[in-house]
């Protein structure tokens, strides 16, 4: 199935992964909306880039911890676009700034374990179900989610960010099922990208035990995540799925 005239939204497409996300969209014949929280300059620079190639691409801000700002920007896209064929849920948070040690219960306070819930599992849920309705008279209806390999073993620093990641996959399996047969919901669950927002301060020998771990011997593509979440919305027929894309760390 191909995508061409497809009006796509990318939650945190301003980003290393989604800024990727959204050019492979477009290339492959979709209007794209970057949705981003905060800096506007890089969400216009995915808009012009993906323009300069002779793709359609329009920023978008909202809130995705905000319900009401969630369903606002959807209605904005409707409105303007006269639909929404498909969703990514990309934007996410790995630490906010914070530190927590491992294994440190005092540290992991209930406001970092609120913040981090909210935006890596409550926001794709706030989306997918204001998005629902108009996925469902779709010709697509694609819903593609973001995790992460740290939600899929034991990561015990990532107390938060971990336990947030993990749930999506589940989250996945209950919108496949609760947006049957109008929409597909599957999810592709990365390892470290390097060149990303979150994987940016990541210290030199954090990235080479990444390596080290891996049966490839290697970090995650960027553009092999793209392809995968581009497979997504392509086929007719693949829906509560997980794939994850490490390298083989997942299997170690």
């Amino acid at each position: 199935m191909e995508i061409l005239g497809s009006v796509a939204f990318v939650s945190g497409g301003s980003g290393g992964l989604g800024s990727e996300i959204c050019k492979q969209l477009a290339r492959n014949g979709s209007k794209v909306l970057v949705g981003y929280r905060n800096g506007s300059d890089r969400a216009e620079a995915v808009c012009a880039d993906i323009k300069s190639q002779g793709g359609t691409a329009f920023a978008e801000q909202f809130d995705l911890t905000d319900p009401a700002s969630v369903h606002a920007c959807i209605d904005k896209i409707v409105s303007k676009f006269g639909g929404l064929d498909i969703l990514v849920n990309n934007a996410g948070m790995a630490s906010g700034g914070h530190n927590v040690p491992n294994g440190d219960l005092d540290a992991l306070t209930p406001e970092i374990w609120t913040e981090m819930l909210t935006v890596n599992l409550s926001g794709p849920y706030y989306l997918t179900r204001a998005a629902a309705p108009h996925l469902r008279t779709s010709n697509w209806g694609r819903v593609v989610n973001l995790s992460s390999t740290i939600g899929h073993g034991d990561w015990g620093a990532a107390a938060a960010y971990a336990p947030s990641k993990a749930a999506v996959v589940p989250l996945t399996r209950f919108l496949s099922v609760a947006l049957a047969p109008d929409i597909t919901v599957n999810c592709v669950s990365p390892g470290l990208m390097e060149g990303t927002q979150m994987s940016g301060g990541a210290p030199e020998d954090y990235v080479a035990m990444w390596r080290d771990r891996s049966l490839l011997g290697t970090t995650t593509s960027i553009d092999d995540v793209a392809q995968q979440v581009l497979l997504f919305c392509k086929s007719p027929t693949i829906t509560g799925q997980t794939v994850v894309i490490d390298g083989g760390i997942h299997f170690i």
